[in-house]
């Protein structure tokens, strides 16, 4: 399987040469320091993007479809299973982070209760994620080296190659991931992002890729997920998982309130 898919702001440096001041550049509103090319300004927005999402999407709710897949050589019977399930994206704290909630409602096209436990050949984990954030976010973004590529017309996607920075003194919190992130020309939302996250000691380089739509949730509208796809090999066994996503809405839980029994003090 393929998996080839899976968010500008300008600076002015004014000297003014009575006061021999200069003028510090603007921060955009989430304090990052705006830029002065076009790379960096379109990085800029992505962070901004990333951010203003992440502060103003509520909890939701989504159809999954689900493709796991495991070598055939190593696991016994069937190596590949599909699954539907209604997935949970919930945020408990303003701005927190997401605890995703999946429920199983069929497994190889027969239909399950959602506490039925459904083990699947490779399990990916969160597979709805802050993702952008590995490269799009104030703490990350120092981490890499951003190039535009040059683009055929101005209906052409944006797409932006992205590779580590190996400097001396970055914070730890660089992990040395590379990616490709491709925007949307028009309003410049990510379309899609993927990214390799380095070999570890029992896993292969771990490729990753998001497809990204517009999507109406109540009243506004969000870039999220469409499709998440992954391709691992853990030990000697090649491992992918893709999930598909639709009908998204926000999530709410409701609390019944029953009657006191009349006889409890």
């Amino acid at each position: 399987m393929s998996v080839s898919r899976i968010w500008l702001l300008s600076i002015a440096v004014v000297c003014q040469q009575a006061s021999a001041q200069v003028t510090p550049p603007p921060t955009t509103s989430t304090g990052v320091t705006a830029s002065d090319t076009a790379t960096e300004r379109l990085v800029d927005e992505l962070v901004e993007n990333a951010a203003r999402d992440h502060a103003t999407l509520p909890s939701l709710s989504a159809h999954e479809s689900i493709i796991s897949k495991v070598d055939e050589h190593v696991v016994f019977g069937k190596n590949t299973a599909k699954a539907e399930a209604n997935v949970h994206i919930v945020r408990k704290q303003p701005e927190g982070s997401w605890t995703e909630i999946r429920e199983f409602t069929a497994f190889n096209g027969k239909p399950v209760t959602p506490k039925t436990r459904v083990s699947l050949p490779f399990n990916l984990i969160d597979s709805f994620n802050d993702s952008e954030n590995v490269f799009f976010s104030v703490q990350n973004r120092p981490c890499f080296n951003f190039a535009l590529a040059a683009r055929a017309g101005q209906d052409t996607p944006f797409e932006l190659t992205i590779t580590p920075l190996s400097v001396a003194g970055l914070s730890a919190q660089c992990k040395g991931d590379s990616g490709m992130a491709r925007i949307d020309p028009a309003t410049h939302r990510l379309m899609h992002l993927e990214f390799t996250h380095p070999p570890g000691t029992t896993y292969s380089a771990w490729f990753h890729a998001i497809d990204y739509a517009a999507t109406k949730v109540g009243d506004k509208t969000f870039w999220l997920p469409s499709l998440v796809g992954t391709r691992v090999v853990i030990g000697k066994t090649p491992n992918e998982w893709t999930a598909r996503y639709s009908g998204y809405h926000q999530y709410t839980a409701s609390v019944t309130i029953l009657p006191a029994d009349s006889n409890t003090q």
